[in-house]
């Protein structure tokens, strides 16, 4: 029986605090199983000991024959599961309410002082590389394309067909590099965030909890985001970030020495939209 099966075959059982536990468990099964005790405690809002009690009520000695179960039946980053009771008032509402949530987890972690300070590394650098890889990919491309408005000399890695190791060789002190980690990660994303520690470049990892601890090793400034999930994980949390980074960037650029450049680029930038002939004219639809 899987730790799904024995939560759902014994929730009517459990108290008030162990449902909210077993609740956030099936919903975060890849933190339940990366996490210490303390750190998915404090993940969860849910004290030590209740965990401990949820875990002996459903059928486990300790939290280590907990993990095991876990890890006999699920790889961290897949789907995650709910519980019976969690869908309350039908998907749509849920959907939007369990967004709402991981929107406001997200952004209590965040403060102006840490933004400036990143908005400020990112206008500074030499370079900036946005990586992501897999699914995290289409977070690099967008982040990059809304970081071109403000600066130059802004990419998203890796470039189709090529390695990592050639893209970063060059990269240095000077340079920043944002690394997109959310869910799914491939197994190359620690010796990645690694080897840029190690070639000096200022580091920036957004992802989810279970990415903190390479943020550390690597004394990355690190935004941690909430993804909830149903079948599928919802990244909604993730993106506003990337543009709230954004945002701090083009305000930065706005102001002080920056803003004669800045203004400059945007409008040679809009210039070369009209002579391209890109953009759809919407004033030929009216």
């Amino acid at each position: 029986m899987s730790i799904v099966e024995r939560i759902q075959n014994h929730y009517d059982s459990l108290t008030a605090a162990e449902q909210d536990a077993a609740t956030f468990i099936l919903g975060h099964l890849s933190d339940a199983l990366l996490l210490n005790s303390a750190e998915l405690s404090k993940l969860s809002k849910v004290s030590q000991p209740t965990l401990s009690r949820l875990y002996r009520k459903i059928g486990f000695r300790n939290a280590a024959e907990f993990k095991r179960d876990i890890r006999r039946h699920h790889q961290p980053g897949s789907p995650e599961f709910l519980s019976q009771g969690e869908t309350t008032t039908g998907l749509l509402v849920d959907h939007m309410n369990n967004d709402i949530a991981a929107l406001q987890h997200t952004f209590s972690r965040l403060d102006n002082a840490m933004m400036d300070r990143i908005a400020q590394s990112i206008m500074k650098a030499r370079n900036v590389a946005v990586i992501g890889l897999r699914n995290n990919y289409p977070m690099a491309l967008h982040l990059r394309e809304q970081l071109m408005q403000s600066r130059a000399r802004v990419q998203a890695l890796p470039e189709p067909g090529q390695s990592l190791a050639e893209e970063i060789v060059d990269l240095n002190e000077e340079d920043v590099a944002i690394l997109c980690g959310a869910r799914r990660r491939t197994a190359v994303f620690h010796n990645l965030a690694a080897t840029l520690a190690e070639q000096h470049v200022q580091l920036i990892i957004i992802g989810d909890s279970t990415v903190r601890r390479t943020a550390l090793e690597t004394d990355a400034e690190f935004i941690e985001t909430d993804l909830h999930s149903h079948v599928l994980s919802s990244y909604t949390a993730v993106f506003s970030v990337l543009a709230l980074i954004a945002e701090y960037v083009a305000t930065s650029a706005q102001q002080g020495a920056n803003v004669d450049a800045s203004r400059s680029r945007i409008e040679t930038i809009n210039e070369r939209f009209d002579k391209l002939k890109e953009l759809e004219n919407y004033a030929s639809h009216r």
